[in-house]
This record gives C-alpha cells, structure tokens and sequence, in this order.
C-alpha cells in the first residue's frame, strides 16, 4: 500500500511538471504564432513600400527567427533530414526540462518521507539546484539527439567522399563548366549524398561558385571536401585539368581512411561508455539510499553531498558535450 502511494505521489510530481511545461510551452508556441503572422504581414507590406521606408527595419518575429542558435538548429535538422520545425523540438526541451524539475524534486520529497530519520524527516527543504541541473540535462536530450542525427547523417556522407570524388572524375571535363559537371555527376552520385548534392546544385543558381562550394564543404564539415572545393575552385577559375590532382586526392583519403576505422571504433566505446555512466550514476543514488536510508542524509541534506550531486550533473552533461565534439572530425 505504502509502495502505491509512494507511486502514486511521484506520479503526480512529474504530472504536476508535464501539465505545467504544458501551459507554458502552448503559451510560447502561440505567442511565437502571433509573431510570425505578424511579421508575414510586415514583410508583405515592405514590398509595396516606396523606396523611401526603411530597408533595415525588422520585426520581432523577424529577429527572433533570425537568430545565430535557432539559425544553426534549423540548419542542423535540415541536414539530419528532420522533417519537424525549431518549435517542435524547443517544445520538447521545455516539456522534458519541465518534467526533470518537478519530476525530481518529488523524488526527493517521496525519499524524505520514506527514508529520512529524525529531524530531516520533519524538516521540508526542496533541492532547487540538483532539481535545476536535471531538469538543464534532461531538456537537453532532444538537442543531443538532433547532433547525433547530424553527426551519423555527415559521417555516412563521408565514408563515401571516396565515391563522390570518383563519380565526379568519371564526369569532370576541363571543357565544361564547373555547373555543368556537377549537374552531370548528380545522377550517379551516392545516395548517402544526394540532398546535399542537390542542394549545391541550387545554390550555384544564387550564389557564386565559390559560396556554393563552400557552404556544401561547410554543411557536411569533411576536410576532404574542402580540399575538394579547392580544387574545383582552382580549375574553374584558372581553366586547369585538375583530373590529376583529383586522382591524388583519392589516393590520400583511401590512405587516411584505414586510420580513421580505429578512430570510430574508439569513439563508439566512448559514447556507450558515457552512456552507460549516466544511467549508472542514477542507479547508484538510488541503490544506496534504497540499502541504507541513513544515505539520505548524505546526499539530499549535507550540503558537501548535495554539490556533488550537482557537480556530477554538470559532469554528465559536459561528458554528452565531449561526446559530440569527438564525433565532429569526420573522415
């Protein structure tokens, strides 16, 4: 009995959490609407303003959509092929950061009354900092979740920059422009590269060559393809066979290749291994109290404990950043 209203209570603390992430992410969601309608019609107005008005002026919905993180979100989902919006996976982060904060402090409550002795069984205290730190690691899953997308989607697009590069000696003419091979090598290009493929090619139609290689070298952040970019770049501009050069190029990246295999090996133990301890560390905070309620005390009322929990947050989420950072050198 005891056991199902223990339950039961910390069920309504992450419910208490869901409902009131709830309110506050439809809130954001539906101010962030207004916003956007509001600046579609703004912009519309703009283009039947004289040439007197203002050019620089922006609206709030404008310079919201238009800052550098939402900027790099939305870029990052679009090269994860994620079909959902920025506001989607910001719902989500709120929400789960909602539930962490509620969810673990009637954590903390239900293991007070089940398991403190004494005065702390009496005494009501609520750990805001470690409820703050899991509710910060907890929201963050979602971001997490699109890097690690980005990260596999970029590391498939360069285990085949072998391949990209073939494909395109296969069609690279010095007679043809620079827009004209790489249109000729879509068709046959891998598929782990296509949209991205497609996507230079749109972009040669309103950039210049050199932004649209760039940025393409950018987006799937492979030193093989800015190499490539060079090279290109350098029998465009000074009408040059570079077949030669490209056919060294291979030559390199099938020598680099072997290495980076014991790379990827080493950093796939990492990721599990740091997966592994975050769910470890949680399962150690509850075994100990759960064998001897006496912990308690240690971790939820000395104040030395509760930084450590704190501390040990901090060095998870540092440990998720550090996982992502290792995966970013892409072969």
């Amino acid at each position: 009995m005891g056991s199902m209203s223990v339950s039961a209570q910390l069920m309504q603390g992450s419910l208490k959490g869901l409902l009131f992430g709830c309110w506050i992410v439809g809130s954001l969601l539906l101010v962030l609407w207004l916003l956007r309608i509001t600046g579609a019609g703004a912009a519309r107005r703009r283009r039947f303003r004289s040439l007197g008005g203002d050019p620089g002026r922006r609206t709030l919905g404008g310079s919201l959509t238009g800052l550098k993180p939402i900027r790099h979100l939305a870029e990052e989902m679009e090269v994860a092929e994620l079909k959902i919006g920025v506001e989607v996976i910001g719902a989500v982060m709120l929400l789960l950061a909602f539930v962490g904060f509620f969810g673990s402090d009637a954590a903390v409550q239900l293991m007070q009354q089940r398991f403190a002795v004494g005065a702390d069984r009496l005494q009501g205290f609520h750990v805001w900092g470690l409820s703050g730190a899991i509710a910060f690691l907890l929201g963050s899953f979602p971001y997490f979740y699109v890097r690690f997308r980005v990260q596999r989607k970029r590391l498939r697009i360069a285990n085949r920059m072998i391949m990209l590069v073939q494909n395109l000696i296969g069609h690279y003419r010095p007679r043809l422009t620079l827009a004209e091979v790489i249109v000729k090598a879509s068709k046959t290009m891998p598929d782990e590269v296509q949209s991205e493929w497609r996507r230079l090619e749109l972009a040669l139609h309103m950039k210049s060559v050199d932004e649209a290689l760039y940025e393409f070298a950018r987006r799937i952040q492979s030193e093989w393809a800015d190499d490539l970019a060079d090279l290109l770049l350098i029998g465009s501009h000074y009408g040059t066979d570079v077949t030669e050069s490209l056919h060294h190029l291979v030559g390199k990246m099938q020598a680099a290749k072997r290495h980076e295999e014991n790379r990827l090996a080493m950093i796939t133990v990492y990721r599990l291994g740091t997966t592994f301890m975050i769910g470890f560390a949680f399962f150690v905070v509850g075994f100990n109290i759960y064998a001897d309620g006496a912990n308690y005390r240690h971790y939820f009322v000395d104040p030395v404990g509760k930084s450590l929990l704190i501390a040990s947050s901090a060095v998870m989420f540092i440990s998720m950043i550090m996982v992502i950072k290792s995966g970013r050198k892409a072969f």
